[in-house]
């Protein structure tokens, strides 16, 4: 079975983070459990609509404030229009993602 580790990615100067994203919601959460079903991985929450980009930008920023990295460090590198996204994040390595994923025992 797959592990929540398995959907951050070393990449050439930072990772990669495979998420499942829910727009419209309630209340907004990063890390928001892991799905080892849907492909490993890790639930993301934003209160922003699927609509016009809103809910992307929304997971950017929730993402860039959970790492304390500036807004231009992460972005949607891929599943723009779905809700299994492929999240680039500039300026971490993966054992310092790791390490702060680590303690939510939801991820």
């Amino acid at each position: 079975m797959a592990s929540w580790k398995d959907a951050v990615q070393s990449v050439p100067g930072g990772v990669r983070l495979l998420v499942e994203a829910s727009a419209g919601a309630k209340t907004e959460r990063f890390p928001d459990g892991f799905n080892p079903w849907r492909g490993g991985r890790i639930g993301v929450r934003v209160r922003a609509p699927a609509q016009e980009g809103k809910a992307n930008e929304a997971i950017v920023r929730l993402v860039a404030a959970f790492f304390d990295l500036s807004f231009a460090a992460v972005r949607v590198e891929a599943g723009h229009l779905d809700s299994r996204k492929t999240i680039a994040v500039a300026g971490i390595t993966r054992d310092a993602a790791c390490a702060l994923l680590a303690p939510h025992p939801e991820a």
